[in-house]
């Protein structure tokens, strides 16, 4: 099938598909990275748009007889286009707050360990960010591609298409509800993280109000800046095996969560 032997309605039918996947594009995970070319980005959202809309179209999932409906008047035109937009967006901003928990257990144990200071430019964020946080990230995204996570996110751009068909994208309280929850979510997965973390620091710090009690001549400033970050490294080292299952354990239920998700984004 080429672009000419095409009706308009099949163009049209097409553009929607393009807008939906080249918005997710842009926004998930790994395929938005902010490292990766424009060009490549809009060369990827063509060619798997040009893929999935025969496979689409065959399977019914986008019928040639709603398309019709909404290209009647402008004003549906508009609307659908709009809701396209706002399904790309809704899917990748859900999607990357699992890599937002991640980053926030890094910025939070780097703040415990004193490394608040020792911040440097993420050419991912586009902004400061310390250490840690960038040792988090690049772990979060190599167990991410471990886990087969960029198929799984190619199966989800797919799905979208059979849980919110083009037009059909809902804003209900139970999508607000989700959204929360998905932001909650987040939190909890970085304070859970960062948890061991912070019981560790916290007895450390116990110890320096002790030691500051006892010996007032002591400088406790400078001795909690230096043994802060050794601690801080040892007890890094030895939870991070529990770390990187932590990591796994979220992205497993991270897919579940999106599919939850989407399925309210229906409203369905």
């Amino acid at each position: 099938m080429v672009f000419e032997s095409w009706s308009s309605v099949e163009l049209l039918s097409f553009f929607m598909v393009l807008i939906r996947v080249s918005t997710m594009i842009m926004l998930l995970p790994l395929f938005g990275d902010k490292v990766i070319p424009a060009n490549v980005k809009v060369l990827l959202a063509l060619t798997f748009s040009a893929v999935i809309f025969p496979v689409l179209k065959s399977g019914g999932t986008i019928r040639l007889e709603d398309a019709e409906i909404w290209t009647s008047s402008s004003g549906k035109l508009i609307l659908t286009l709009a809701g396209e937009l706002l399904v790309g967006i809704g899917v990748g901003f859900a999607s990357q707050l699992v890599f937002h928990a991640i980053q926030i257990a890094g910025d939070f144990i780097s703040q415990l360990m004193g490394f608040s200071m020792a911040s440097m430019y993420d050419p991912h964020m586009e902004t400061q960010t310390v250490v840690l946080g960038q040792m988090f990230g690049a772990l979060a995204m190599l167990t991410f591609l471990a886990l087969d996570g960029h198929h799984l996110l190619f199966r989800a751009m797919v799905e979208t298409f059979h849980l919110i068909p083009q037009g059909g994208a809902g804003l209900s309280e139970a999508f607000k509800s989700s959204m929360l929850k998905l932001v909650a979510n987040t939190l909890l997965f970085g304070i859970q993280l960062s948890a061991p973390m912070a019981a560790c620091m916290l007895l450390v710090n116990i110890v320096y109000g002790v030691l500051g009690k006892a010996l007032p001549q002591l400088n406790i400033l400078t001795l909690s800046m230096a043994s802060s970050a050794l601690i801080g490294g040892f007890v890094l080292l030895v939870t991070y095996p529990g770390i990187q299952s932590g990591m796994s354990n979220i992205f497993a239920g991270y897919f579940d969560d999106l599919k939850q998700f989407l399925v309210v984004y229906g409203g369905k």
